[in-house]
């Protein structure tokens, strides 16, 4: 039996506090959106469901 290689670890979600509130674009939240939908694809891609592999790691979108 071959071991599962370790899945990527999904993006962190920045802070409230991070945002300037300057309407900036992109903004800081716009990045992290951005990394999280190319982080749910390449778990699709890897055959593995993102929410339980978010689960697995104890983070939420």
């Amino acid at each position: 039996m071959e071991p599962i290689p370790p899945l990527p670890r999904p993006p962190e979600k920045p802070d409230p506090q991070t945002c300037c509130q300057r309407g900036c674009y992109p903004c800081i939240f716009d990045y992290y959106d951005t990394a999280l939908e190319r982080w749910e694809a390449r778990i699709h891609a890897l055959g593995h469901d993102p929410v339980e592999v978010m689960a697995a790691f104890g983070s939420m979108p």
